[in-house]
């Protein structure tokens, strides 16, 4: 099930960027009601974590494992694993390539989360592109929806692949 691509803001839309060597990431940016503790807390804490993304779990140090279960139809690989790259509460926590980062403002955070696109699938980037996007978004609308008290599992993913997304392969968006 995917969501109405007409009812994303362009501010929740995410981006597409190439870093210097030149792997594809995805970038969104969230203002949240919530000070950066409680994000924290729910990005971080088991219980709290397991109402928005039940398939994560990791060892919150540098150094310790991480490992990601995507159930449903999930458009990439099944399982992720690999190191806790960064671990520096409540600011920075990266899980491979995928990364955290809040910034407080009073009772409030900007979270900044990115992932490198890693899949050799044999798909084009913009498919990819389409299908990180999309399911990260969903994550990122969970995790607000458990900050909020009220995570329903079964938000849809939204479908971007009829979306202008700046950055993206093949759209002609400039990074």
């Amino acid at each position: 099930m995917t969501a109405e691509p007409t009812r994303i803001a362009p501010d929740r839309l995410g981006a597409v960027g190439r870093l210097d060597d030149g792997r594809t990431f995805v970038r969104f940016e969230r203002r949240l009601r919530h000070p950066a503790d409680g994000v924290w807390r729910a990005i971080t804490e088991p219980d709290l974590l397991a109402s928005w993304f039940p398939g994560f779990a990791f060892d919150p140090k540098r150094g310790g494992r991480y490992t990601i279960h995507f159930s449903g139809d999930c458009a990439g690989p099944a399982d992720v694993e690999g190191p806790v790259v960064e671990c520096d509460p409540p600011r920075l926590l990266q899980c491979g390539t995928i990364r955290w980062e809040l910034d407080a403002a009073d009772d409030r955070c900007r979270l900044t989360f990115s992932d490198v696109l890693q899949f050799q699938d044999g798909r084009s980037d913009v498919e990819v592109a389409n299908a990180v996007l999309g399911g990260w978004h969903r994550y990122l609308d969970l995790l607000e929806q458990s900050l909020e008290g009220t995570p329903d599992l079964d938000t849809p993913e939204p479908d971007y692949s009829k979306l202008d997304v700046p950055g993206r392969p093949g759209t002609g968006s400039a990074t």
